[in-house]
């Protein structure tokens, strides 16, 4: 590819992904950070857990692509907020088993909502020919960043 596309789709790209994390993260902020004082890398945790149920913090680091040290602070500001929960898991008691209290959940439902409903309202902006082409080409970038990653 030119260097010039090169250099276009990465402005494009940037601006893109500074708009879209500002507008996540705004939306994420409105309902979190002001009502319970958890950052929205807190809540990607909060969310994992209440999408794919418990797991240890290793676990998460790892699908977070986060250092186990700076998973820990993260887990304990959610315990501290009574978010999560955290137990020895009953098979290795050397373990913890990381889970989202009831708390957690409501949190997790009213912010999974308001995601929803913005990036709802981008797709609308786009109609739907261009949103079938933008999931597309978006699931072959991730494709392709992932496998160059796992490759390496």
């Amino acid at each position: 590819m030119e260097s010039k596309k090169v250099k276009q789709l990465i402005k494009s790209y940037e601006e893109t992904y500074i708009f879209a994390t500002r507008q996540l993260h705004d939306a994420i902020a409105e309902q979190i950070l002001g009502k319970q004082g958890i950052s929205f890398e807190q809540f990607l945790v909060l969310r994992y857990l209440a999408e794919h149920g418990a797991c240890s913090p290793n676990h998460l680091a790892t699908v977070l692509s986060v250092h186990k040290s700076a998973i820990s602070s993260k887990i304990n500001r959610l315990l501290e907020k009574n978010l999560i929960h955290r137990e020895k898991n009953h098979k290795d008691q050397r373990v913890f088993v990381l889970t989202v209290t009831e708390n957690g959940e409501k949190v997790y439902q009213a912010c999974e909502q308001k995601l929803e409903n913005l990036v709802s309202n981008w797709l609308e902006i786009l109609g739907e020919e261009d949103s079938e082409q933008f999931l597309t080409l978006y699931k072959k970038i991730s494709e392709s960043v992932i496998q160059k990653t796992k490759g390496e």
